[in-house]
Order: C-alpha cells, then sequence, then structure tokens
C-alpha cells in the first residue's frame, strides 16, 4: 500500500508499505479521507513529543472497515472514523476516567502509523460508525471537532457568554462553531492570516482581527466571559489573560512544545480568573458526529486543499508556511 512517512526535520516520502495485520481485537480501516493538522506539521518539524520516527503520520481520517479479528464481523463494510489515543486501562489516569493522561498511551499517527496511507490498524474498541448523511470528506474532521467540543465542555461554557477565540486555524475555527453551537456569542476572532479571519467571520464570528490588532478591552463588561486560546503561540497566552473579565475562564487548547513566554501571573489570582487546559478530543466522538451530521457545524471551509497522497510535497509547504489560504490539508486515498 502507499503511506506518506514522516523522518523528521522536515523530511517526508512516500512509500510502499505492508497493509497491516490487525491485532486481536483490532480492525483494519480502508482510508478515504486524512488530514493534516497543526500537530502533524509540528511532528515534520521534528518538534514533537511523544513520537516514533519514522512514521505514517495521521489521526484525522475516514475510512471503511475491511477486517477485524476476534471482533464483531458487522463492522466490516461500515463507514467509521477512529480514536487514535490506544489507552491502557489500568494506570492512574485511566482509572480515573482521563485516558488522554494515559501513563502507557499508544497514540497512532504519532506513536505507530496513522492514516496518510491506503490502510490504518485501529482498536474496535476506538471506532466509531457514521450515520449514511455525513460524507467521509467532513468525516475526517471529527477528531478536531471533538477536541473542540471537549473544550467546549471543559470551561463549562454557557449559553449568551461572550467568547474570544485566539488563532483560527482548523481547530479555532472549530471551536468558534463548537461555542456557538452550545449557544454563546463569538464576539471575536484573532490571526495573522487574512483568509483565516475571512473564513471565521463566513462561519459566525462577530469580528476578526490580526493578533496585535485586537482593542484591549476595558472594564467588567467589555471583557470576555472565556477567551479559547487555540493558536498554540505562548504570547497569545498573555494577551488572553489580559482579555477575560474578572471571575472569566481561558482555555488553553493550542501549545507548541517547548515553547515559552514570560507572564503577569499575579493577574490571575488578582482577577479571579481561572487557566484551564483542554489536550486531546475527550471521548467527545459520538457528540462530533452528531454536529456534523446535523449540520450545525460546517467544516467544508476549512477543508481547503484536497489532494492526492502524491502531491505530499507542496501540499506540506503550503500548510507549513499557512500560503495560497491553505487551513486543512486533506488527502484524498481514492486520488492516486
Amino acid at each position: 500500500m502507499r503511506a506518506l512517512q514522516f523522518l523528521g526535520d522536515n523530511q517526508a516520502q512516500l512509500i510502499e508499505a505492508e497493509r497491516p495485520s490487525p491485532q486481536p481485537g483490532w480492525a483494519v480501516v480502508k482510508v478515504h479521507y486524512s488530514s493534516l493538522c497543526g500537530s502533524d506539521l509540528w511532528l515534520y518539524k521534528g518538534q514533537w513529543h511523544g513520537n516514533t520516527y519514522p512514521v505514517v503520520p495521521g489521526h484525522e481520517w475516514s475510512g471503511e472497515v475491511v477486517e477485524v479479528n476476534g471482533a464483531d464481523e458487522s463492522w466490516v463494510g461500515r463507514r467509521v472514523v477512529g480514536d487514535l489515543i490506544v489507552e491502557c486501562h489500568t494506570c492512574g489516569p485511566c482509572r480515573d476516567g482521563l485516558p488522554v493522561m494515559c501513563e502507557n498511551m499508544i497514540e497512532i499517527g504519532f506513536m505507530v502509523d496513522g492514516g496518510c496511507a491506503e490502510y490504518v490498524a485501529v482498536p474496535v474498541a476506538n471506532l466509531y460508525p457514521l450515520p449514511d448523511e455525513l460524507d467521509l470528506a467532513s468525516a475526517c474532521q471529527v477528531e478536531p471537532l471533538s477536541v473542540a467540543v471537549h473544550a467546549v465542555d471543559r470551561v463549562n461554557l454557557r449559553p449568551s457568554e461572550r467568547v474570544a477565540v485566539l488563532g483560527a486555524g482548523g481547530i479555532g475555527l472549530m471551536l468558534s462553531q463548537a461555542a456557538q453551537a452550545a449557544g454563546a456569542r463569538v464576539q471575536v476572532a484573532t490571526d495573522p492570516v487574512p483568509e483565516r479571519r475571512k473564513v471565521a467571520l463566513e462561519l459566525g464570528a462577530e469580528a476578526a482581527y490580526a493578533p496585535d490588532e485586537i482593542p484591549v478591552p476595558e472594564g467588567y463588561d467589555e471583557k470576555f466571559d472565556v477567551v479559547l486560546e487555540a493558536s498554540g503561540d505562548p504570547t497569545a497566552v498573555a494577551k488572553a489573560i489580559e482579555l477575560v473579565r474578572p471571575g472569566g475562564r481561558v482555555g488553553l487548547i493550542g501549545y507548541q512544545v517547548g515553547a515559552t513566554h514570560p507572564i503577569a501571573t499575579a493577574n490571575l489570582p488578582l482577577s479571579y480568573a481561572s487557566l484551564i487546559g483542554v489536550m486531546g478530543p475527550g471521548g467527545k466522538y459520538r457528540q462530533a458526529v452528531n454536529l456534523l451530521a446535523s449540520g450545525a457545524i460546517n467544516v467544508k471551509p476549512i477543508l481547503t486543499d484536497i489532494v492526492g497522497l502524491h502531491e505530499y510535497g507542496p501540499a506540506l509547504e503550503r500548510a507549513v508556511n499557512r500560503t495560497d489560504g491553505t487551513l486543512r490539508v486533506v488527502f484524498d486515498l481514492r486520488a492516486d
């Protein structure tokens, strides 16, 4: 089978690999679509944690089950997406319901080969069936939408609350829509890329600014109830603390491994604000599938570059440099 392989240090190659064989309790999925997010690009650069090189990336995928081993055969032929997190079920975090913090975690697409290939192996327990009305191109965004839904839940977002979203990449745009689906108002979105700000407005943000142009609100009533930081830029974390109202919440969803920035930490207790870390999809796949299938969330404007796997070189360059309006590179595994 054809597969895209990352070697680290901005090196990638297209290889011919053996189709995976499922271990007991696992399935093999024929991949239709697989997209790249910011964490994949850091993996490509060689600046990611918990990875193994060489590795086939891809944790945002959709496809059809073609084989199972020791599991319900009715899965074969079903259209699915799958959770990237394979937890051990026995460590402390797993026992406490925090599989994303599993001490023995395996992450598909980072530690073992993922979905940027014609086939991917996944535990059957990680699979989620898709309704007929949800197309597979949109469905490959279930994983990042799950992250957004998890973030909205973790910051306890309430209807009518005023929200700012910092970073209008794929995750930021899904955060904005997930917040609106929860009944909140996304009053501001920020991003340095003009095309991304334009999409943020199209998807419901009331205003969009470059990060250094956002007006700093003064007073309780002008500041935001919730600020969702999706860019991973540590300077944006400092900005988020400036923007949140007293007693408000800052959700940190994006991050850059090793990046640092000084923060006036006294601002948090002095403003009675909460800083909340969010990691991973948090088991929100079913909710994400339902939101996409119902039309409550529109990911079509995010899927800007749908290409064949053989076009990986130029596609990676556009994604890394954020040129030509690229938001998400999506590999159509049926195209070659």
